[in-house]
């Protein structure tokens, strides 16, 4: 046990060399930040949708090819020990072997044949065409191992040095149970926590209930929960179950991601529930194609807002990247920040001044040696400056010729302001010296001019 922890620690520190490479953009950003519940249902909602491979020689055993072959053709059996061939070609069934269920399909009501042998309606379920927990099985030790549920045995009934039938507990209860060679429990743990976040939503019956609960979260019961997180610890991912991701994904199109994320189980089940998930090193509060917008402005007038960035795991100083048209009316309070600022969270100062009216965009790259680049745009909006309305007041529209004289002024007093027309004299208008008829009044200052009529009855 203890040499078996120490190759996990080991394992933990060296996996990145060893793991195969993630289609780009197949985990979306949208995975970060999530715990438990909400993560396993988010993975759920990924991983369900995906193409089914026909049912036997033409469909899985094709596929086998690619994901359980050892060097030499040799067909890679985790229940016997014993060595068989693929057929020549590129389809075809290997003798004595069977498609096995990992996950037993009686455990959600399905059945052989349930809708003849078509290989492609086989089953009534999604689940039973699921290549990532179909394998190849020595028949012998299938049906030894029957639909009974994973389980340490106690009082061996049956073995061959690989799989091993007798007689476990669960629940205080004494239980046929199956165990795994150590070798490969890891390998079976990863396939059910990969079947429950995709199955979710079954109903499980007979055997099933032993392991799986009806809900969509924790969905293991907790004697499974405990038991797969210690084989999947004791049994770290090996470059064979990654060599079986890529392969399912060729023809299947969808991952376990518990191979690509050895610790996934432990944030929906384990010791890492209370931790938000990350898929990696990176930028954590921003993602390609977010925007940030500024205040209104006005041309001149620099409006500022706080721009906070958030980071996981970063290793090297982060860039503050401007580019765009408009790159020159936005500027930020520093152009790098350091891995340790950014994985703490840091507030930068960002500021915008248009020199022109409208809408203005930029983009702000965030980069660093070891993270995905992030690119948000920025944006801003300069408005006109407010229109001052001057107008005249205390004037009326219509005078006699015996009213006396008004004194002219604006609502707003401006420096050197004259008025001019008829009956106007030192900034008053008299009606009886302008006479009869409609007159034109006018103003004008450093600031501005205007007019104003009015009617002398």
């Amino acid at each position: 046990m203890l040499k078996k922890f120490r190759i996990f620690l080991l394992f933990l520190s060296i996996f990145s060399l060893i793991r195969a490479e993630i289609p780009e953009g197949y985990y979306p950003a949208t995975l970060n930040g999530k715990k438990e519940r909400e993560l396993k249902t988010a993975f759920h909602l990924l991983l369900k949708d995906h193409t089914r491979i026909g049912y036997g020689a033409s469909g899985t055993w094709k596929v086998f090819r690619y994901s359980d072959a050892k060097p030499g053709g040799i067909v890679w059996d985790m229940y016997s020990n014993t060595v068989r061939y693929f057929t020549s070609g590129s389809t075809g069934a290997t003798k004595n072997m069977n498609i096995e269920h990992s996950v037993p399909k009686s455990w959600w009501g399905d059945a052989a044949d349930y809708n003849g042998t078509t290989p492609f309606t086989r089953f009534k379920y999604e689940a039973s065409y699921d290549l990532h927990h179909l394998t190849p099985a020595d028949a012998g030790a299938n049906e030894q191992k029957s639909n009974y549920p994973l389980g340490v045995v106690y009082t061996e009934s049956w073995s061959n040095g690989v799989t091993k039938v007798g007689t476990g507990y669960i629940g205080g209860k004494a239980v046929s149970v199956f165990e795994p060679a150590d070798e490969y429990k890891g390998d079976f743990a990863r396939m059910y926590f990969y079947f429950v976040t995709c199955y979710q939503d079954y109903t499980w019956v007979s055997l099933g209930t032993k392991m799986f609960q009806r809900n969509d979260y924790p969905t293991l019961t907790d004697y499974a929960r405990n038991l797969l997180l210690e084989w999947s610890r004791q049994d770290p991912v090996s470059q064979k179950e990654i060599d079986r991701n890529d392969g399912v994904y060729k023809f299947q199109h969808n991952r376990n991601p518990f191979i690509d994320f050895p610790d996934l189980a432990e944030y929906i089940w384990g010791t890492k529930t209370d931790e938000a998930f990350y898929l990696g090193a990176g930028i954590t509060n921003w993602q390609t194609g977010d925007y940030f917008i500024f205040p209104n402005s006005t041309i001149g007038e620099s409006v500022e807002k706080s721009f906070r960035i958030e980071g996981i795991q970063i290793a090297s100083a982060v860039s503050l990247i401007l580019d765009g048209d408009d790159k020159n009316m936005f500027s930020f309070a520093v152009s790098s920040l350091s891995a340790d600022e950014v994985n703490a969270g840091t507030d930068v100062g960002a500021t915008y001044m248009p020199s022109s009216a409208g809408l203005h965009k930029a983009t702000l790259t965030l980069a660093a040696d070891n993270i995905a680049s992030v690119a948000v745009e920025l944006r801003g909006v300069s408005v006109p400056q407010t229109i001052r309305r001057i107008v005249p007041v205390g004037l009326k529209k219509e005078y006699s010729l015996n009213d006396s004289g008004v004194a002219l002024k604006l609502s707003e007093t401006l420096p050197g302001c004259t008025w001019e027309g008829d009956g106007v004299s030192a900034n008053v208008f008299t009606p009886g010296k302008a006479g009869k008829g409609t007159h034109t009044l006018k103003w004008k200052s450093s600031s501005g001019c205007g007019s104003v009529q009015v009617v002398v009855k």
